[in-house]
């Protein structure tokens, strides 16, 4: 069973990041499964009383709770989510379009598709697109004058910034994640865990952090599964060897070992070789508010890393659904090691080409995408698309006409030095689709060039 979690904002929320020096004290811009972890926990004991003063049915319930395997996967705000370190964008963020994700862009450009400026890799920070975000952030000054000295008393002078609870219309923001119960969870607990409630998340919990939590049981879709399969972290990751220390993410044969031995009980195919690796490490710790100790700190991989494992077969969509309510690597039900698996290049959540959709049913039961809305993506991450677009529209209307498909329009001088797969795409589309194909194609790809200019002329 998994919980789709939503989280309503009435308050800021201080999600507050480790300080550095004397700098304000930053904000997350999103809440970390740990921290949703630590609100319920409080809000249990507030109904039931301390684990280690109730009744042993209810301790029980507690730890299969908050000490079990029960998961808590980080709440990410509508319109926002982790850019991966394979994702390469405009270096200036002078445009806002789609650029090569190079986990599965094997021939990508080194420059922007909309501007021809320089791309660079993301740095797996959480962001808003679309224009979600608004005014991310408010700052407050907090200060306690000493009465004697008539200053600042020592350390009780500090500035902390906290994620608005307001998205850019003025509605309360939301936040959605997952979280994924013990397969032993009493019957008690599960239900405790499903009631609607109000919470209080992160810092100053006297004066902001107050949400509304719900749920509702997920009906999620099965994730696409092939051969090459991209695991991107949506949270920190613990990943160790056999010995307990840090794995070796450069040792790309031992890092394969270890990942096939931890996901064995998930993924019966075994993984053939860890492809690539885009990673980033920090040091992750925390604080234990039952013993008032701080939790070890350990050294972890960043979130909006990437690791790119290809299996010896493709592993079963259900398989993939269970890795991904679960995660990697230890303290998970802290809200470590959550992540997403995928098998195509990343977009950022919520985009949908301007036109929206056009899906069919397959003999599975689940949508596919229309070709058009491909078709069109591929066009437009060429770079070319606005050529793309006034050299389509005749040969559209030729095949309209009933004349024969051909591709001439490869042997143009703009398309001679495209790579072998995009131009093997390109006549895929000029010779084997049909007229009522290509006409939607290009109707999305002068959708998706419209959306990219009006984004550069609105920032």
């Amino acid at each position: 069973m998994l919980l789709d979690i939503q989280v309503t904002a009435h308050q800021p929320l201080a999600l507050g990041v480790r300080p550095a020096g004397t700098a304000p004290v930053q904000t997350q811009h999103h809440i970390p499964g740990s921290v949703l972890r630590g609100a319920l926990a409080a809000a249990w004991i507030r109904d039931h009383g301390l684990p280690n003063k109730v009744p042993t049915p209810l301790r029980r319930e507690f730890i299969a709770l908050f000490e079990s395997d029960t998961v808590y996967g980080p709440l990410f705000a509508t319109g926002s989510g982790i850019v991966p370190l394979s994702v390469r964008r405009c270096k200036y963020r002078r445009c806002a379009g789609v650029h090569p994700d190079d986990a599965f862009d094997d021939h990508s450009s080194p420059y922007c598709s909309s501007c021809r400026g320089p791309l660079t890799a993301g740095r797996g920070g959480v962001e808003f697109f679309g224009g979600a975000g608004g005014d991310l952030v408010v700052q407050r000054t907090h200060l306690e004058i000493d009465d004697k000295e008539q200053v600042a008393s020592e350390g009780d002078l500090f500035t902390r910034r906290a994620l608005t609870h307001r998205d850019q219309n003025g509605d309360e923001r939301q936040f959605h994640g997952r979280i994924t119960p013990a397969d032993d969870l009493p019957e008690a607990a599960a239900h405790w865990l499903s009631q609607r409630r109000s919470l209080r998340l992160g810092g100053r919990r006297g004066t902001s952090g107050g949400v509304t939590y719900s749920t509702a049981t997920a009906s999620p879709r099965l994730p696409q599964t092939g051969r090459r399969v991209a695991l991107r972290l949506v949270a920190p990751a613990i990943l160790t060897d056999t010995s307990g220390l840090p794995l070796d993410l450069a040792d790309r044969d031992r890092l394969r070992e270890a990942l096939d031995a931890k996901l064995s009980c998930v993924l019966e195919t075994r993984i053939a070789k860890v492809a690539r690796v885009w990673a980033r490490r920090e040091r992750v710790g925390g604080w234990h508010a039952a013993s008032n100790l701080p939790k070890p700190v350990e050294l972890a991989v960043s979130a909006g890393s990437v690791l790119l494992l290809t299996f010896e077969e493709p592993p079963a969509p259900d398989a993939l659904l269970v890795l991904e309510g679960r995660g990697i690597g230890l303290r998970r039900n802290e809200g470590f090691g959550a992540l997403e698996t995928a098998t195509s290049p990343w977009i950022p959540p919520g985009w949908t080409p301007p036109d929206g959709r056009v899906a069919e049913e397959a003999s599975t039961g689940e949508a596919v995408m229309d070709p058009a809305d491909s078709y069109a993506l591929m066009l437009y991450r060429s770079g070319h698309s606005a050529w793309f677009i006034d050299q389509l529209r005749p040969y559209v209307e030729q095949r309209a006409a009933g004349n024969p498909p051909h591709d001439a329009l490869l042997e143009r001088s703009r398309l001679r030095n495209l790579p072998g797969e995009l131009r093997r795409d390109i006549q895929d589309l000029l010779l084997r689709t049909t007229p009522d194909t290509l006409d939607r194609t290009l109707a999305r790809l002068a959708a998706l060039h419209r959306l990219t200019v009006d984004e550069e002329q609105s920032s």
